[in-house]
């Protein structure tokens, strides 16, 4: 009879968390639904080189005209564009004391249990973070704080923060330590704020400072402040998509704001033509939830977008489901790979049903109307795994100032498009 030991005990939690396990698939996507559902590409060339080039095609090659002197002089090619998409990488570091290992030499069942704990706490925290970027714009900031925001010193939970969006406190945890801009995607603070508290029902946050009167970024009782964990920004801030350290998720992809004569994303300038290159966008804040839907798909479908899932926030789908009362129907998403459902409803376009979802990822009173099969979470390896550097399975390394065991979860990748022009985003007025 061989007893427990670290090695076997470590061979016992590598099983449980290998990538093709059942259970580790319902970990990673359970109650994330579009980072569920949406395509991927996880090989080990998934995201092979510095950047993944996307091309498309957003004009096609003019030269018609009932005058044949006119359709030759006036030809053109075929417009072509190329976004190159950089590789992004994001950590989780879960660490399993010696003292552990010891305790529970003669039990692996023990061990397992104990640091099951850990691991999925990590797994959870990595994976509400890549689901809370797919919605973003490539810049991670979290929400954004008012000019109600107060500070008293270092004092534990001495920095009060209300949130402008009380519903964004759902990117907000416990031990969380954040940082301050002034801009979206500015630099930030050097100053921090760990949290202690977070009042999820009011969207307050409160937390201990590192230093007794916050800096300027803060806007402590002055206005706005934009809020992410430390290390999600470049020093100088997130300037450009090059500089971006987070995902460019769908925010970036298809912006409220139509591109500028100055825009650079990913390389390309998509004001040349915002619509296909920057995708779809409509303002239905003055419309009913249920009229703002209906006016947005048909602008959707006239642009030749023919979308399969709508995601929005939880409380503008609550808001569509009353707005439809009796003429609701509802219908239940399953996941190709695991047995993960998602629950929603149908809602008609010109172009036939789809398939309305809510996810707590979405911002407010946003909703995003995709065609699916454009879509691709391209990374090497599963998003995300276990960091083996070159190992088989689940090792860990010895932390060089304690007397402890580190694990490392992370992944590389980042999202991409390859038709922006067939994927809406909109404004909700509820």
């Amino acid at each position: 009879m061989i007893s427990a030991n670290s090695s076997n005990q470590i061979a016992a939690l590598k099983e449980l968390y290998k990538d093709d396990k059942e259970y580790m698939k319902d970990l990673v996507y359970k109650e994330n639904p579009f980072l569920a559902l949406v395509p991927k590409d996880e090989s080990p060339d998934g995201f092979a080189g510095k950047y993944i080039p996307v091309p498309l095609e957003y004009g096609v090659p003019q030269g018609r005209s009932h005058s044949f002197v006119s359709a030759q002089s006036n030809q053109t090619p075929t417009q072509l564009a190329s976004f190159f998409v950089y590789v992004i990488q994001d950590y989780q570091l879960v660490t399993i004391t010696n003292l552990l290992m010891e305790q529970t030499k003669s039990n692996a069942g023990a061990f397992v249990d104990a640091a099951k704990l850990q691991m999925d706490g990590g797994f959870r925290n990595i994976t509400n973070n890549i689901a809370f970027e797919l919605f973003g714009s490539g810049t991670a900031t979290r929400g954004t704080s008012t000019a109600a925001s107060t500070q008293s010193g270092t004092t534990v939970g001495g920095t009060s923060i209300t949130l402008a969006n009380a519903q964004t406190v759902v990117a907000f945890e416990v031990g969380m330590t954040i940082v301050a801009s002034a801009t979206d995607g500015g630099a930030p603070s050097a100053d921090t704020v760990t949290i202690t508290g977070v009042d999820r029902a009011n969207g307050i946050i409160t937390g201990t400072a590192s230093a007794g009167s916050l800096s300027g970024n803060w806007a402590i009782g002055t206005g706005t402040a934009y809020l992410t964990v430390q290390g999600d920004l470049p020093a100088a801030g997130a300037t450009s998509t090059g500089s971006f350290l987070a995902l460019s998720g769908l925010a970036a992809w298809f912006p409220t704001t139509s591109p500028g004569a100055t825009d650079n994303f990913w390389g390309v300038n998509r004001s040349a033509d915002p619509t296909r290159l920057g995708g779809l966008r409509y303002n239905a804040q003055s419309f009913t939830i249920e009229e703002g839907m209906t006016n947005a798909l048909a602008f959707a479908n006239r642009e030749g977008a023919k979308p399969d899932i709508c995601i929005m926030d939880f409380a503008s789908y609550a808001a569509l489901v009353n707005s439809l009362g009796a003429k609701v129907q509802y219908v239940q998403v399953k996941h190709d790979e695991v047995e993960v459902a998602f629950d929603g409803i149908m809602f008609q376009s010109a172009y036939g049903k789809i398939t309305v979802l809510a996810d707590r990822s979405c911002p407010p009173q946003t909703a995003y109307v995709l065609t699916m099969n454009t879509l691709k979470l391209r990374s090497l390896g599963k998003v995300p795994h276990i960091l083996t550097y070159g190992m088989e399975g689940l090792e860990g390394l010895r932390v060089g100032n304690a007397d402890a065991l580190e694990i490392r979860i992370g992944y590389y990748g980042n999202l991409i498009c390859s038709a922006p022009g067939w994927n809406l985003v909109v404004q909700l007025s509820a």
